[in-house]
């Protein structure tokens, strides 16, 4: 069998592009990173030695003309995802883009479409379903272990900007550019529970900026526009009903998972252990099945199922695998975001749109 040539990459963002995506693409060996553009051209030079990148720079348009690559992979702020999907996309590249991969669903449903109709593979960076216990509760609820689905609730607790007065403001903290937890972290959760549950129906939602509520707030912080708790009910199409209650002014950082159906629950003990619930409130261990076991990463702990992402591309470009969740799916969660938001701010039940 003939050796495939490597895969060369472009890195658009040096912030978790530096964190994860460049060391993600630089372990595997089927990679070559043969670009890099950060808005600071030094911050641009020092990702590029650190993982000897050949081109630098803080022309992410110019780097998208002059570098050859096959994939461009974008880890920047949400407002700048649909202006840099679509220029790679019309330059007939692969992409791999962070989430929430566009700003509203004109947005997403105008990459989907470019993508499908480029014939590329598109991807939204979802890492967070390739966590083992989460793989593993997806592989049981497939195979039917919990008959039908009746329930799925998630808790995300976190020490923010509310709890935080000296943490730094960044655009995550800016409604405009995309910023909140909502799209942030809700769009993990939405995916999951459309990866788990099936198409929803409709959502209600409340947001709520927390960190400019707080007492003796400083101007800075009152000056937050973008979500940092949410509570999210949905109702799937198949009857299941599933929360999402994340809070951005907690003491201690936590998350919990449980799906319930007619055949039993299973609870995400953390991302390594699945567990079910037994009467005495402990939890019997579930065995991860050894092909969906990681090695956790110590410094990076999103490194590991980041890696399984990474392989999952290039066996959909060196392959024709399939790879997920692709700007479709994108489409499917962006649906939600946008209706939650239109559910805060209308305060009733909303409809899916199709």
């Amino acid at each position: 069998m003939p050796a495939h040539p490597p895969i060369r990459v472009l890195l658009i963002g040096t912030g978790f592009g530096a964190q994860v995506h460049a060391p993600g693409f630089a372990s595997n060996r089927a990679f070559k990173l043969a670009g890099v553009a950060s808005g600071n051209l030094e911050n641009a030079r020092r990702v590029a030695a650190e993982f000897a990148i050949p081109y630098a720079t803080d022309d992410w348009k110019r780097m998208l003309d002059e570098a050859d690559a096959d994939l461009v992979s974008i880890a920047t702020p949400v407002d700048q995802h649909y202006p840099m999907a679509r220029a790679a996309l019309e330059r007939g590249r692969h992409v791999l883009c962070e989430k929430p991969f566009a700003m509203n669903l004109a947005e997403a449903r105008e990459l989907s479409s470019l993508a499908a109709a480029k014939g590329v593979v598109h991807v939204v960076n979802h890492e967070f379903r390739h966590f083992p216990a989460r793989e593993t509760l997806t592989r049981k609820i497939r195979e039917g272990e919990l008959g039908r689905l009746e329930h799925i609730a998630i808790q995300e607790r976190i020490p923010g900007w509310a709890r935080d007065p000296k943490r730094r403001l960044t655009w995550l903290t800016e409604r405009r550019r995309g910023g909140g937890y909502l799209g942030a972290l809700g769009s993990h959760h939405i995916d999951q529970l459309l990866l788990w549950g099936g198409p929803i129906r409709r959502v209600f939602c409340t947001l709520r900026t927390l960190a400019a509520e707080a007492p003796d707030v400083a101007p800075a912080h009152r000056a937050i526009t973008a979500d940092d708790t949410f509570a999210l009910l949905v109702q799937f199409e198949n009857g299941a009903r599933g929360i999402v209650d994340l809070l951005g002014g907690a003491r201690v950082r936590r998350l919990t998972m449980e799906v319930s159906g007619s055949g039993g629950s299973f609870t995400v003990l953390d991302a390594y252990r699945l567990g079910r619930p037994k009467g005495d409130g402990t939890f019997e261990e579930v065995p991860i099945p050894d092909d969906l076991k990681l090695k956790q990463t110590r410094k990076e702990r999103l490194l590991a199922p980041f890696s399984v992402k990474v392989e999952m591309i290039r066996a959909a470009i060196q392959e024709g695998k399939p790879a997920s969740p692709d700007f479709a799916d994108g489409v499917e969660v962006q649906k939600v975001l946008d209706t939650a938001r239109l559910s805060d701010q209308s305060g009733a039940w909303e409809a899916i749109g199709g």
